[in-house]
């Protein structure tokens, strides 16, 4: 039988071994403080429009990061991780026009992070880590327009360009945060006996997104972190397409709504989650999103 040298074999098998003693308590303490704040200006240009501006300070506070003995019989293992500050800065501008019937709200934002921390799995263990310096910024924008009395329209747009600029990550995406968003969405209500029906459809869709900051790269993938190499990069959903429907009547004698809806009408295929600790063994769990979904329903609101 051939023999694995030990210095071969992956972090895999015991996710911790037994420390100093079969069990003596490792500790280490951390103590931790900081401040944050916010201002804000506002600027009315009129009853109907206004500016306004913000600064910020966010942190996250420093954390003791514990993982366990490097080798079976000894102590466990502690590291400090920086606390996170970001510093924000947005700008935004919201009126009403049309005599109130078209509303607009749009701002710019950016965020500068340091300390970024995050999660990296190292065997079949989650240890939090710096990851250096990120930045995001983008534009966000609504519209609501109400056609007439009875249809409404409503839009949204946001892009978001998240990315890290230090370490290992230099250039990843932050998980989770597609480049490119926007929504759709109308109401058409006419009377319907002794009631009001309401139409309402809408539409939302996302670019593509990665579910690790590691954005699935081989490079983090390999043993000793990774029980089997993996050199797909597969671990992401590219952009897709929800449309949803809802069909509802409202009672005017009563307070009773009855609806029936239709969720992800088109039965688009994607998925929410992937990776976690069977990607170690090379066989990541892919959480898929939900599938078509059709269903009605009864409310009574009390008055």
């Amino acid at each position: 039988m051939q023999q694995i040298p030990a210095g071969q074999l992956p972090l895999f098998g015991l996710t911790f071994q037994p420390t100093t003693n079969n069990g003596e308590i490792s500790e280490q303490d951390l103590e931790d403080d900081g401040v944050t704040w916010r201002l804000v200006g506002r600027y009315a240009l009129s009853d109907d429009a206004n500016l306004y501006a913000s600064y910020a300070r966010g942190r996250r506070p420093e954390v003791l990061a514990a993982s366990g003995p490097a080798q079976p019989g000894t102590a466990g293992r502690f590291a400090a991780v920086e606390a996170e500050t970001v510093d924000s800065y947005e700008l935004g501008a919201k009126a009403a026009l049309m005599n109130r019937r078209l509303r607009l709200d749009a701002s710019a934002y950016r965020y500068d992070y340091d300390n970024f921390q995050t999660v990296e799995q190292r065997g079949t263990l989650f240890v939090t880590t710096n990851a250096g310096k990120a930045k995001a910024y983008g534009v966000e924008a609504q519209a609501d327009l109400a056609v007439t009395s009875d249809f409404d329209l409503l839009a949204t747009y946001a892009y978001s360009h998240a990315r890290f600029e230090t370490g290992a990550y230099d250039g990843n995406r932050f998980r989770l945060s597609p480049d490119h968003s926007f929504s759709l969405a109308a109401s058409y209500r006419f009377p319907l006996g002794d009631g009001e029906f309401e139409i309402r459809p809408s539409y939302t869709w996302q670019s593509k997104v990665f579910f690790d900051n590691s954005n699935d790269r081989a490079i983090f993938q390999q043993p000793p972190n990774a029980f089997v190499a993996d050199n797909v990069r597969d671990e992401f959903q590219k952009a897709y397409g929800l449309l949803n429907l809802r069909l509802a009547w409202t009672s005017n004698r009563a307070p009773v709504t009855v609806e029936a809806f239709a969720t992800n009408l088109t039965d688009e295929a994607y998925i929410i989650d992937a990776g976690n600790t069977g990607d170690n063994l090379g066989l990541p769990t892919f959480i898929a999103g939900a599938p078509r979904m059709v269903g009605v329903g009864v409310s009574w609101r009390y008055r």
